[in-house]
């Protein structure tokens, strides 16, 4: 951890930022600065005097041009936007924000949230079957993530287009890295005409999703879960947050233990907990195991990307994913 002198002009800004909570004084100390993991710059100041903490993310470059800092002001936007959504500050859903500073590339300036992640919860469950708080986080989660979709945005039917179009993508991103087979690229090109037909029989409307749920996106201070990262924010099918998170359990599990199947019972829990928070009728349900499978394909082989897992664990994440796309078909 290192500190931020008083006279830094990025120590004074934060402190107006935060107001009182900084507990300024004359002469103030130094901010404390502690760098979090992430692929942008993400700080953690502390303020000595009371202990107050807040998390800045930083753009590369102002006004921005990149994809990443086009994510990172969009962010910001995303939070402007959550009063009207009734998810405003105070409401302990999410961090409440505090502004940002460009001149000084902050793109944005939350107040921290203290207390584990999913990931952390998982961990436990998987390595040391510590099942019960994994379980009492999961039913948050499903509270939470029945908040979300439960907001009042605009009626419009969910399309099969969205979930396809990522399929293609994905297809294209693993063939170039030469993680498909031919028979895996005819397999999935089957599998996306019979997903695609199968869709159809099933509608629902679309809703507020969080958009990148990945267990490092939430957190669980208390009897609360609250949401981070929402620079995905967007209406979308609700399995887009609901089957992503199925299939990041599913790879929790098959990594860290070698053993896909022991996360069946996470699974379980967190669709049960869904239901009964989301209050959703029989046919709702039913939409939601069906197309369960393909949303969950997704999210494997987008697990499927990431270099830092061994090149035999990627290409059995595409084998997991036909899998469940074949298996979900006859359900």
């Amino acid at each position: 951890m290192t500190r931020l002198p008083a006279s830094d002009p990025l120590a004074g800004a934060l402190r107006q930022l935060v107001g009182p909570a900084a507990n300024s004084r004359s002469p103030a100390p130094e901010v404390q600065v502690e760098p979090l993991p992430s692929s942008r710059q993400v700080l953690r100041f502390t303020f000595p005097e009371t202990d107050y903490t807040v998390v800045g993310k930083f753009f590369s470059a102002y006004p921005p041009r990149s994809p990443a800092d086009l994510s990172l002001a969009r962010e910001y936007e995303n939070y402007r936007q959550l009063p009207a959504l009734g998810l405003a500050n105070g409401g302990g859903l999410v961090p409440p924000l505090l502004g940002r500073l460009p001149g000084l590339s902050l793109g944005l300036l939350l107040e921290a949230v203290p207390g584990p992640d999913l990931d952390h919860l998982i961990l436990g469950a998987a390595r040391q079957g510590d099942w019960a708080p994994l379980g009492r986080s999961l039913e948050k989660l499903a509270h939470l993530l029945a908040i979300f979709h439960s907001r009042p945005v605009p009626t419009s039917p969910v399309s099969p287009d969205p979930a396809l179009a990522y399929l293609d993508k994905l297809m294209a991103q693993l063939q170039q890295a030469g993680l498909l087979t031919p028979e895996d690229s005819w397999t999935l090109s089957d599998e996306r005409l019979a997903w695609q037909a199968r869709f159809q029989d099933f509608t629902d409307r679309q809703v507020l999703i969080h958009g990148d749920a990945t267990p490092t996106n939430f957190l669980f201070p208390d009897s609360r879960a609250v949401a981070l990262d929402l620079e995905r924010l967007r209406l979308g099918d609700r399995l887009w947050d609901l089957s992503w998170l199925a299939g990041e359990l599913k790879h929790a599990w098959s990594w860290r233990t070698g053993n896909p199947d022991g996360a069946e019972g996470a699974i379980g829990h967190l669709f049960r907990s869904y239901l009964t928070a989301a209050n959703l009728d029989p046919a709702q349900a039913r939409r939601l195991y069906t197309l369960n499978p393909l949303y969950m394909a997704l999210a494997e082989l987008r697990i499927a990307r990431n270099l830092y897992l061994t090149r035999d664990y990627r290409r059995e994440l595409v084998a997991e994913a036909r899998r469940c796309l074949a298996h979900g078909r006859r359900l």
